[in-house]
Order: structure tokens, then C-alpha cells, then sequence
């Protein structure tokens, strides 16, 4: 008899064949499910962020040559059509070799100063900011046809970019600029169109001259309207308020009695100078800023409702918009936070930051029945041939609050000017609706320093102007109500003066 003693060890053999096949495939389809990521995760990024890489200043490809370009880069106007920044042809002596040579030189408006943040430069040490670098895909030509593009190689001495023209309203602009320079302040104005989204004036002071980049100093570099980031203060309670209204059952009827403070945890927290403002009900609670009356409903409303509501509103969001660079503002909630922090999340102070942009977006969405607008700073582009090659659409961002919550803000925020803490904001040509808000801001070892806010619209009727003021360090004893309140009627003045 003749025994198969190699049967066992075949088995094996082809079991482990067949368990390196499926190890194999295992590790062959991990390998396949990482490369597949990898390059879903790549045109996510080159979809949502690519632009932005084109248009940094660390980009050499889109580096102007002043003595011999191989694109000039179009001109930028503004709605109407002035001038902001062109590029102009000069003779100019060598330093090194004392010939006159021919160089193309970026000159930005006599005003310049008044839109600098906004138009910003495109200077060989600073590199590029603004509309100079976040729109240089079309003031290159990039945007171009490759018919143009070839055209424009074959025929003319000297290639060209496209002009850029902007939603800005030079005439407003100017005359905020004015005004908040002789106010001496640092700070910010945004003034947009609630229902299409469109930038009417974005300022920020100090500024600065971009025909002169030598003696700029880096404070007056920083756009405030969308780079800085600033406890909101009392102007926060709008978005408390929309919170209690989406969670808190029969809120609008409900009375609240206010001693004129109120302590979290060991924590004190009190009205203006310890007003004690009595019986009240939420509308009353707003027009005269009751910080008892928020801190408690904060409380009441707790981490998770309010961070939703804050969420809707735009918060702890980056803002990938097609038409502007924004720091995205932040609200810190989470299971963690005491009753102490949500007290005074809930009025605007705590962890709560918010650039000036994006309130003047959350007054819009309110003016605007709850839908927020996506912030517009591109009108037109303008090709060669004076051929329009994209014309600003008006899009919805998100709607952050049903329109009958939306109603209930905007009566709020007219009783607020009318005989709350906004009255310096009343005006004899327009109605304006607002709230005011005096924040603080300071750090470890640091004297703290009084923020003002307003944020508003106007007419009430029909509201076609948004607008968020911001002023840094007021003195003792001013407030949003004092400060920033009638710099905004006056600008909102204006506005409608001019056709708005």
C-alpha cells in the first residue's frame, strides 16, 4: 500500500496560496481606496482653493515686469466708472545706466487712500493685495479665449488684461474714508445691498497712500472689514434673540424682570452703569440692551441651541466665496461650557468673534426676510473690445432665519432706534432700523480697551442698504449708541441722497 504522505502539505500549500491572494487583494484594494481619496481630496482643493493659490503674491507666474511685461494688466474702476488703478506707459532715466527707458507703472486713483483696502497694490516688496491679487485671473487675461489670446499675440505690440469693474460706489466710499478720518478712530464701515449682496463701500482706517509704499506702516495694512476679528458686544443679541425665538416656547409673550444684574457662577454680569431696567418683554429687552435679561435666556436656551442658530447665522464657517477673502468669525459652544461662558457668549463678549463683513451680512439677511446674500465685489468684467465677459449675479448664500422670525428682528431693531439705545441714529430723511453694541477687548496684563458697533438697514419699508459700523478704542463712558450710531445714519444718508 502506498501512502500520499504530500496530501496534507498540498492542502496547506494551496491554503495559504489562496490566503496571500486574498491578503493581496485586501492590501491592493486599501492602496486603490487611499489613491482614489487622494484624489478626491485634490479636486476638492484645486475646486474650492485653487483660485486662491493662483491669485497669492507668492505666485511668480503673474508677476509684473515693469520694463517689459509680457501681459499688461487691465484697469480697475469702480460701478461708475472711475479710476481706481490703471497701468501707464512712462519714460523714466536708469539708474544704472542712465537711458531713458520705457516702464509700465501700476497708478492707483489721486483718492487712493480712500479705496486703498479694497483695490489694494501690487508692489514689488509687498507683493499684491486686494482686488490687485484676488481678481488677477481676469486683470491678466487668463480668462481669455485662445482665439483673444492669439489675436492679441499675432496683432498687437504688447498683450492685455481685462478691466475689473467693482460694486464699490467711489463717491460713498470716499466720504466714509472722510469721515471716519476726521473721527480719528481706527475701525470700519461695510455698506452692501441686502437683496443682491452687492459691496457699496467697504472701509477700514488707518489707510493707506499705494502710490506711496514706502513709509506704510502694518497697521494700516490690515483690512479691518475682513481680516479683523472683534467681540460683537450687544449687536450679538440679534442672533441670541433669532435663537430664543426658534427654541424657547411663547418667548415673545413672555415677561422678564431685570435688577440690573446678574450673577453665573460666581460671576457678575449687569446692565449699562447698573441700570436696573424693571419688567420687560424681549422687544423691550433689546431696544435698551438688557444684559440681564440675554445673559439669562442664553442660559436658558443652552450650548447646543444656540450654536445651531449661531451656525445658520454664519459662524465658525470659512467662507469660500467667489468674490472675497474673509477670516471666517468664531463661536466657541460645546457640552463643555459653563453657565458662566454661555451667559456671556449670549450678550457678545466670551469667545465670541466676528469680523465687520459678516455682520453687516447678518443685517442684511435679517432686512432681507432671513436669506443671506453672498457678498459681492465684482460688477463686470470688460474685455478688450469693451465686450462684457461676466456680469455679477446676484446669489443666495444660505437662509439663516424663517421669514416670520426674520419680521420679529427687524420690529425689534426699529424699536431699538426709535427709542432705545439707537435714537442717535434717527433720521428726519430716512427710517432706519439698528442695534448698537459697546464691547470689550483686551488680554492678560492689558488695560481693556471699548469697542462701538452698529449694525443696521434702512428704509424700513423696503431695506436696500445694509450697514455694520465698527469703531476701536472709544473713550470712557462713549458708546455704540454715541459713536457709531450717527456715523451710520450719516453714511446711510448719503447712500440714499446718491440713489440707493
Amino acid at each position: 500500500m502506498i501512502l500520499n504522505n504530500n496530501v496534507p502539505n498540498r492542502k496547506k500549500g494551496t491554503m495559504d496560496q489562496r490566503k496571500i491572494k486574498r491578503n493581496t487583494i485586501g492590501v491592493f484594494l486599501v492602496l486603490m481606496a487611499l489613491y482614489l481619496s487622494l484624489i478626491a481630496y485634490f479636486c476638492y482643493a484645486v475646486l474650492f482653493y485653487g483660485s486662491r493659490w493662483f491669485a497669492d503674491s507668492y505666485n511668480t507666474r503673474v508677476k509684473l515686469d515693469e520694463k517689459n511685461p509680457q501681459v499688461i494688466p487691465g484697469t480697475i474702476m469702480d460701478r461708475n466708472g472711475v479710476v481706481l488703478a490703471e497701468t501707464k506707459e512712462e519714460l523714466i532715466k536708469d539708474p544704472a545706466t542712465g537711458k531713458i527707458e520705457k516702464y509700465y507703472l501700476r497708478v492707483y486713483h489721486d483718492s487712493a487712500a480712500s479705496v486703498a483696502h479694497v483695490v489694494g497694490f501690487n508692489h514689488s516688496k509687498y507683493g499684491r493685495m486686494g482686488v490687485e491679487a484676488f481678481y488677477i485671473y481676469y486683470l491678466m487675461g487668463y480668462n481669455n479665449s485662445l482665439l483673444e489670446k492669439i489675436y492679441q499675440k499675432a496683432f498687437l505690440p504688447q498683450e492685455r488684461g481685462n478691466d475689473v469693474v467693482l460694486t464699490i460706489d467711489f463717491r460713498i466710499q470716499d466720504y466714509v474714508s472722510q469721515l471716519m478720518r476726521k473721527q480719528g478712530k481706527k475701525g470700519s464701515v461695510v455698506l452692501l445691498n441686502p437683496k443682491t449682496g452687492e459691496i457699496l463701500t467697504m472701509v477700514s482706517y488707518p489707510t493707506f497712500n499705494p502710490n506711496n509704499m514706502e513709509s506704510v506702516d502694518d497697521d494700516s495694512l490690515v483690512n479691518r472689514a475682513t481680516q479683523g476679528l472683534y467681540p460683537p458686544g450687544s449687536i450679538f443679541k440679534v442672533v441670541t434673540a433669532a435663537a430664543a425665538m426658534e427654541n424657547l416656547e411663547d418667548i415673545r409673550q413672555r415677561k422678564f424682570n431685570c435688577n440690573g444684574a446678574v450673577e453665573f457662577d460666581g460671576a457678575r454680569i449687569q446692565c449699562y452703569k447698573g441700570e436696573a431696567h424693571g419688567e420687560l418683554d424681549l422687544a423691550q429687552a433689546m431696544a435698551v440692551s438688557c444684559n440681564t435679561t440675554f445673559a439669562n435666556l442664553g442660559v436658558e436656551i443652552g450650548w447646543k441651541n444656540l450654536l445651531r442658530t449661531g451656525k445658520k447665522f454664519g459662524f465658525n464657517e470659512d467662507f469660500l466665496f467667489s468674490d472675497i477673502r474673509m477670516k471666517p468669525s468664531s463661536l466657541h459652544l460645546n457640552y463643555k461650557t459653563s453657565k458662566q461662558e454661555m451667559a456671556w457668549t449670549a450678550i457678545g463678549q466670551g469667545r465670541v468673534l466676528v469680523t465687520p463683513l459678516h455682520m453687516a451680512m447678518i443685517a442684511a439677511a435679517i432686512a432681507n426676510n432671513g436669506v443671506m446674500m453672498e457678498p459681492k465685489l465684482l460688477y463686470r468684467v470688460v474685455g478688450r473690445n469693451g465686450s462684457i465677459q461676466k456680469q455679477m449675479e446676484p446669489g443666495g448664500y444660505k437662509k439663516v432665519v424663517e421669514e416670520e422670525v426674520a419680521g420679529a428682528l427687524k420690529n425689534m431693531m426699529v424699536k431699538v432706534v426709535l427709542e432705545g439705545t439707537g435714537r442717535q441714529a434717527q433720521s428726519d430723511k430716512i427710517t432706519i432700523a439698528g442695534k448698537t453694541g459697546t464691547a470689550e477687548e483686551g488680554s492678560a496684563g492689558q488695560p481693556n480697551k471699548n469697542l462701538a458697533w452698529f449694525v443696521g438697514f434702512a428704509p424700513v419699508d423696503n431695506p436696500s442698504l445694509a450697514i455694520a459700523v465698527l469703531l476701536e478704542d472709544v473713550g470712557q463712558g462713549e458708546t455704540g449708541g454715541t459713536q457709531a450710531a450717527p456715523l451710520a445714519r450719516k453714511v446711510l444718508e448719503k447712500a440714499i441722497e446718491l440713489g440707493y
